[in-house]
């Protein structure tokens, strides 16, 4: 089945293009353009879900075409990629808003990759919010017409109702104080106007009630002989509006009853947009939570996959995750760092997923080259852990639990200053279940042999702080209970 969606991407240089176009054609139909000017061409006869350009194209610069696309479809996401090394040309760009993201060659194809997703989602859900705010504004017409409660007698309350009858608002006189506060009450009034004649406690009883009923409700005050006292008023209950002399004529009268009428309409849409924006986020969120459970699910999955095809690490990342944790309480380390460390520890030879099965599993010691490759499992790990937006905390453990104290470790040779306390807890615990766990080429060692293995090891590689605490459990009673050997 064809992709629905269609990227641009231009780029004088064949490789590149040949490059993205195995990289992104399963998720995307491609429109290859080989400079600037057939990039322009493409943006005339199609509209693309996303632009990703060459900045130094013949014809025109990449920045400019992407500048075009803002003018003829500003919703779609526009990446810019960049040879140079210095990206100011590019930041240039983006502080005008003309790119969403930019990239300096060789490209990491799959992160280009994920963020031309998220942008793409991200655009989508925009344009559906825009969507549903315009059938929102449509419905508006729908709704039923606004009511006014009114208590103002003579000449007054007969221009209100005739400058609200103009703008086909319905209007409901009240008789006296008794008759409009069991109007207020009965729910359903928009806007309510009270003459001041009434007294100031009767004016405050009738907006706290309003306000009870419905928080949107608008007043109006009528003040015909205009007063300091009736403007304090009006403000203090926090009314729309205060009408006093010179009394305006009917057709302003009907433009400021709208513009009170105005308030508990866009009070009452932005309340019903909030509730609806709550609604969508709490799915959205129990969603992701879903997801992101499905896919700890997956990987957990995967690590007991690799552990049955190896009798000899069985239960390996589950005896590091629970050591890692214990040893975490030890040093007092808070709830949330636990929760991290003991992730990192389940999941820390995940990348060994994407190792060859003849040199993972070889029985004998491996070569030189051999091992390099097995050492790639950290860097693979920390990629598929990247992608899961639950799972990020737990890259550095993953990455960089074979690091050293002295930097003779790998992938990134960092030092101890550069190394996290939870990295370290779980490389201590690493090594103390490879100590203590069966082999094919020997047994495993008793806890207190493993401590005067390791001894060498404490300072240039290991944490003396993270050993401290594990022999302070060793002699409390509670570290064998997590080793495989019991001794």
């Amino acid at each position: 089945m064809q992709p629905e969606l269609e990227l641009l991407i231009a780029d004088d240089d064949p490789t590149i293009r040949d490059l993205c176009s195995r990289a992104f054609r399963g998720e995307f139909r491609l429109l290859i353009a080989k400079d600037g000017n057939e990039a322009i061409a493409l943006l005339k006869a199609t509209h693309p879900a996303a632009i990703l350009v060459d900045e130094m194209m013949p014809g025109a610069p990449g920045s400019a075409v992407l500048r075009l696309a803002k003018e003829m479809m500003p919703e779609v996401p526009r990446l810019l990629m960049t040879a140079s090394g210095d990206p100011a040309a590019a930041m240039e760009a983006v502080n005008h808003g003309e790119i969403h993201r930019f990239y300096t060659k060789p490209l990491k194809l799959m992160e280009v990759k994920r963020a031309l997703l998220e942008l793409i989602a991200r655009a989508r859900a925009d344009d559906a919010l825009r969507i549903e705010l315009q059938t929102l504004r449509q419905q508006k017409q729908k709704l039923p017409s606004t009511r006014v409660a009114v208590l103002c007698e003579g000449d007054n309350g007969d221009r209100i109702e005739q400058a609200c009858g103009r703008r086909g608002f319905q209007v409901v006189r009240a008789r006296n104080l008794n008759d409009l506060e069991r109007v207020v009450g009965a729910g359903g009034v928009d806007v309510v106007v009270v003459h001041v004649g009434m007294g100031e406690p009767e004016v405050r009883e009738v907006a706290r009630l309003a306000n009870n009923v419905d928080e949107a409700t608008a007043l109006v005050l009528v003040d015909p002989e205009t007063s300091i006292q009736s403007l304090s008023l009006a403000f203090s209950i926090g009314a729309t509006d205060c009408l006093t002399a010179p009394w305006p004529d009917e057709v302003l009268l009907s433009v400021r009853m709208e513009r009170a009428a105005a308030r508990p309409r866009d009070k009452r849409e932005l309340r019903r947009l909030t509730f609806d924006v709550v609604v969508a986020n709490r799915e959205l969120h129990n969603a992701n939570r879903r997801v992101e459970a499905g896919q700890v699910r997956l990987l957990n999955g995967l690590v007991r996959a690799l552990e049955a095809r190896d009798p000899y690490t069985a239960g390996h990342t589950d005896r590091v995750a629970d050591i890692s944790v214990r040893c975490g309480e030890v040093l007092g380390l808070a709830t949330m760092q636990l929760e991290v460390i003991r992730v990192g520890a389940l999941l820390h030879d995940i990348g060994k997923i994407g190792i060859r099965d003849e040199v993972l599993y070889k029985p004998i010691r491996l070569t030189p080259v051999e091992f390099e490759i097995i050492k790639t499992h950290t860097t693979i790990g920390a990629r598929i852990l990247e992608g899961i937006e639950s799972l990020v905390c737990a890259v550095p453990i993953v990455r960089n639990h074979h690091e050293k104290l002295d930097g003779t470790g790998y992938p990134d040779r960092k030092v101890a200053a550069d190394i996290p306390l939870e990295v370290r807890i779980v490389s201590g615990a690493d090594v103390m279940d490879a100590i203590t766990s069966t082999r094919p080429y020997r047994p495993g060692s008793g806890a207190d042999e493993a401590f005067e293995i390791m001894e060498p090891m404490v300072g240039p590689h290991l944490d003396a702080v993270v050993i401290d605490a594990l022999r302070g459990l060793h002699r409390e009673g509670r570290l064998t209970d997590l080793l495989q050997a019991r001794g």
